[in-house]
């Protein structure tokens, strides 16, 4: 996990103590919409993901099956997305190693978003949010918890240039087997309702839609064990919930100290969720 250096804090490795903590796993969501985002004219999910040709390569060599003589390279028979030119790159890929993830950790990941990059199904979009507040829980809510010992109760603006299901993916890799071309990042805000009416909705007046739940959220929380969150991707899918602590909310006030008490993180925060290359 990295942070970005722009107009962002520089944030300390999290302490071995809390390394192994679980991951959360009871969330609330009282509300998921589309706003619709519309992709440019004769491209497709893939080819916007990816930036280049969306053709389908190895996910353990890269190479595409006319590089190595093949008709078509075969699938996962689990997720049915992920290929391959040979049953050696297939296994190879499945255990992983040098420094790669195998796919036995990925191939339900992929499943979710199918060949297409895109999830279809609720509780599909309900796990994938999840995945990716557990991946920067450790620095988003100490920083949501240090904030709102600053302003007061509020919630959590978690926002993404990225859509849901390229967030989603253990890896940076997309379904045609390329990596993902930008940096699969978040950037975070712990903003109070009165902040929410007069900016965000200012700004994007679609997201009114979900006020009456939001604050039902905000009011209603348990700020020793509890986070609201809404959370808005580049495809358009929007969310509110309620998100439990993870670390507790004694080691989230010890985290933000050490990381916001400078002054650092005062406003926004970016957190890259893939190291930087």
């Amino acid at each position: 996990m990295t942070t970005s250096n722009k107009d962002v804090p520089q944030i300390p490795t999290v302490p071995d103590s809390v390394a192994d903590v679980s991951s959360p796993k009871k969330f609330k969501w009282t509300k998921s919409l589309e706003l619709g985002y519309i992709e440019e004219p004769g491209s497709s999910n893939i080819e916007s993901a990816s930036g280049n040709s969306d053709e389908l390569i190895c996910f353990h060599c890269a190479k595409s099956a006319w590089g190595v003589g093949l008709g078509k390279l075969s699938r996962c028979s689990k997720c049915q997305v992920a290929a391959y030119c040979s049953r050696d790159c297939q296994v190879a890929n499945w255990k992983g190693g040098d420094g790669k993830v195998g796919h036995k950790f990925t191939c339900a990941a992929y499943k979710r978003v199918g060949e297409d990059m895109t999830i279809i199904f609720g509780e599909d979009k309900d796990v994938a949010r999840q995945d990716i507040l557990s991946k920067v829980r450790f620095y988003a809510f100490p920083y949501a918890v240090h904030r709102s010992s600053i302003v007061g109760r509020g919630f959590l603006f978690v926002q993404s240039d990225s859509s849901l299901a390229v967030m989603s993916l253990p890896t940076p890799i997309l379904s045609n087997g390329r990596k993902y071309p930008r940096l699969r990042a978040v950037i975070l805000h712990w903003l109070t309702m009165k902040e929410y009416d007069s900016e965000v909705c200012m700004d994007d007046f679609e997201l009114a839609s979900v006020r009456s739940e939001l604050k039902s959220a905000v009011d209603t929380y348990d700020k020793n064990n509890e986070v609201p969150v809404l959370m808005r991707f580049r495809c358009g899918h929007v969310a509110v919930g309620v998100a439990p602590l993870t670390p507790d909310f004694k080691l989230c006030k010890i985290l933000g100290k050490e990381y916001y008490s400078s002054g650092e993180g005062s406003g926004a925060l970016q957190l890259n969720i893939d190291d930087t290359i």
